[in-house]
């Protein structure tokens, strides 16, 4: 298992290491496990202190040593549900602000990786969308590969539905992708660019991660029914 994986989901790199080792390696000593991983043994400790109190490891003590040993690994759920429940009811205060002061027309810019992900949680928020293009390496999938299965999960929950146009060498991976969802999916040559266009609810998204992966969400609603309008009429002259 690589670290990343547990700083994905909030471990520091340190904690992630310290808490990596003591599952693979229980009943170690605080010095031990900094020998091993070669860190200061009282910097050691404070990680090792930290993993404590959020559950994921335990001790015992024999002979004045403190011996450290994994957790119940189901106890990194309960601080990511604190966490949610917390961020939940700022987004709910964060919401009744921008309902106020929300704006007929607006241009988003979401970049890198945190930006990816706050663009994907606001489309799970529709209830259908069309998608034109994606001709290239689909990078999006790589820079989201271990939260892109817990979106794809709730987009199938909410019975998204969509209609997908894409190039015929990425077909099959959409299809894969979308495979228990109501999207349809077609495909039409020459489409080479890693650019695509989203439209939902009465929003364009732009998307393009030929280098740095970002998002453009205008939000019109003229705009967006008019290019729907656009992608319906082609979408009846693909096969």
């Amino acid at each position: 298992m690589d670290a990343e994986e547990l700083i994905e989901v909030g471990l520091t790199k340190n904690q992630a290491k310290v808490y990596l080792e003591v599952m693979v390696c229980p009943e170690q000593t605080g010095g031990e496990i900094a020998k091993k991983l070669s860190i200061d043994r009282s910097f050691a400790y404070n990680v090792l202190s930290s993993l404590i109190d959020k559950g994921l490891i335990t001790y015992i003590t024999k002979q004045d040593k403190r011996l450290f040993y994994p957790s119940d690994p189901e106890n990194l759920l309960n601080e990511i549900e604190e966490e949610k429940n917390k961020i939940s009811k700022l987004v709910d205060k964060l919401k009744l602000i921008e309902k106020q002061k929300k704006l007929k027309r607006s241009v988003k810019i979401y970049e890198g990786k945190s930006g990816l992900k706050a663009y994907v949680r606001n489309f799970l928020n529709t209830d259908s969308f069309v998608t034109f293009g994606g001709g290239g390496n689909l990078k999006i999938l790589e820079v989201l590969k271990y939260t892109y299965p817990q979106y794809l999960k709730e987009f199938n929950r909410k019975k998204i539905e969509g209609k997908l146009i894409t190039s015929p060498q990425n077909k099959d991976i959409a299809k894969n992708l979308y495979k228990n969802s109501n999207v349809k999916i077609k495909n039409i040559n020459g489409l080479k660019s890693e650019v695509n266009f989203t439209i939902f609810k009465d929003n364009l998204a732009i998307y393009s991660a030929e280098k740095k992966p970002f998002v453009i969400i205008i939000e019109d609603k003229n705009i967006a029914n008019c290019l729907k309008q656009y992608f319906d009429k082609l979408w009846q002259f693909i096969n």
